[in-house]
C-alpha cells in the first residue's frame, strides 16, 4: 500500500519535521544525521536548515550541530530576547559607565554584522560616539570579534566570504589566518580588543554575554579615545567588563528560567 502523503504544503511539513527532530535531540544534530533521520536529500535538508538559521530559529555549535534557538521560545513571549537584553543590561551598563567614565555598547549579531541595541555614552567631553542601530563590521570591532568567537569555524569562514575583510585602518585584520588566530586568543582570554582597527584614534575592549546553554548571544564593550585608553588601561578594564557580562548573563538566564 502506498504511503499516504500528508495534506497541506509538503515543504512546510519538512520544515516542521526538521524542527521537531532537532528538538528531540538533546545534543543537537549535524546535517548528515538530520538528513538520514528524515530520509531527506542532504541538499534539501541544508537549504531548509540554512534558511532556519538565517532567520534565527536554529543555531549551530562549534561542531556544526544544529539546535533550536531561543527565538522559537521568544515567539511565545511578550518580550523579545533583544528587549530583554536591553532591559536587564541597562542598570549594569550605567554602573560600568560610572566606574569607567567611558562609552559602553551592547551589540548582537544580525545578518553578518554587529548591530548596537543599546549604548550609554561617556560623560566626558571627548568620547567615542555611538547610536542605537549602528552597524559595524565583525572582524574589526571588539564586539564583532566576541560574537565571531562563539560561532563554528565554518560559519566564520562563510560570513567572511560574504562580507570580506575590509581594511578600515592600517591596523585592521585583513587575512583569514590572522583573524583565526585572533579569535583563538579571544576564546582563551575571554575578551577582545579593537586596537584602532575600526576607527583611527579609538580603542575598545569587548566581552561575551551568554544564555543558559552557554551560547554567546550578545557582547558588551567599553570604548574610548586612545589618548585615554592605553593598552594597559584597556586590559585593566577586562575584569570589570567580564564581571558586568556575567551579571547580565545571570539576569538573562533568570528571565527565561
Amino acid at each position: 500500500m502506498e504511503k499516504q502523503r500528508p495534506s497541506g504544503i509538503l515543504v512546510l511539513h519538512k520544515v516542521l519535521d526538521i524542527l521537531e527532530t532537532i528538538r528531540e535531540s538533546r545534543s543537537g544534530l549535524g546535517l548528515a544525521e538530520l538528513a538520514r533521520a528524515l530520509d531527506l536529500p542532504k541538499p534539501t535538508a541544508y537549504r531548509i536548515v540554512a534558511t532556519l538559521e538565517g532567520r534565527g530559529y536554529v543555531s549551530r555549535d562549534r561542531e556544526g550541530r544544529y539546535r533550536l534557538s531561543r527565538k522559537l521560545f521568544d515567539l511565545q513571549q511578550s518580550e523579545s530576547l533583544e528587549r530583554t537584553l536591553t532591559r536587564v543590561a541597562q542598570p549594569v551598563m550605567e554602573r560600568l559607565v560610572e566606574t569607567s567614565r567611558e562609552t559602553v555598547n551592547l551589540g548582537v549579531l544580525d545578518a553578518g554584522e554587529v548591530v548596537v541595541i543599546s549604548t550609554i555614552e561617556s560623560p566626558q567631553a571627548i568620547r567615542m560616539a555611538s547610536k542605537i542601530g549602528n552597524r559595524r563590521y565583525l572582524h574589526s570591532t571588539a564586539l564583532g570579534k566576541v560574537l565571531l568567537s562563539g560561532l563554528p569555524e565554518k560559519e566564520v569562514q562563510r560570513l567572511m566570504r560574504i562580507h570580506g575583510l575590509r581594511r578600515l585602518t592600517p591596523a585592521t585584520i585583513v587575512a583569514r589566518r590572522d583573524l583565526a588566530a585572533e579569535l583563538d586568543r579571544v576564546r582563551k582570554q575571554g575578551f577582545a580588543l579593537d586596537n584602532e582597527e575600526n576607527e583611527p584614534g579609538g580603542r575598545c575592549i569587548g566581552a561575551p554575554i551568554v544564555d543558559q546553554s552557554g551560547r554567546i548571544v550578545a557582547a558588551l564593550s567599553i570604548s574610548a579615545p586612545i589618548f585615554r585608553m592605553e593598552l594597559s588601561r584597556a586590559r585593566s578594564l577586562a575584569g570589570p567588563l567580564t564581571e558586568a557580562c556575567r551579571s547580565i548573563s545571570h539576569a538573562l538566564g533568570a528571565q527565561h528560567a
